[in-house]
């Protein structure tokens, strides 16, 4: 009973690193980008101006992956923080995993 514990304990030390290193690629990967349109969008352009990002939803399958985050983002030269919802769509290349699109879901200046 108790070497079966340990291997839970063990299993689960494991995955919470791998969960972090996903959420580092994701930021990094989401610089460049831009999500939403006329109306409301942000651009990503450096990852300071990424104060939290979660992982809400994560579906795959062999050609692509989707990812549904929440995110604190700060404006650059002190402009507001926000808060946001996105889409993010990777597709797979030749090279591994790449961003098809980035979907603005909402975006609203946090008070």
């Amino acid at each position: 009973m108790k070497r079966i514990l340990m291997t839970i304990l063990l299993a689960g030390a494991l995955a919470f690193p791998m969960r972090a290193s996903e959420v580092e690629q994701l930021k990094s990967d989401l610089i460049g980008q831009t999500m939403g349109g006329r109306e409301k969008s942000w651009k990503f352009q450096s990852l300071d101006q990424i104060k939290e990002l979660v992982i809400k939803t994560k579906t795959e399958d062999t050609q692509r992956r989707v990812y549904t985050i929440a995110l604190q983002l700060q404006a650059a030269n002190a402009g507001g923080k926000y808060a946001a919802e996105a889409r993010v769509e990777y597709a797979k290349a030749e090279t591994g995993w790449k961003i098809r699109q980035v979907g603005l879901l909402s975006l609203q200046k946090m008070k």
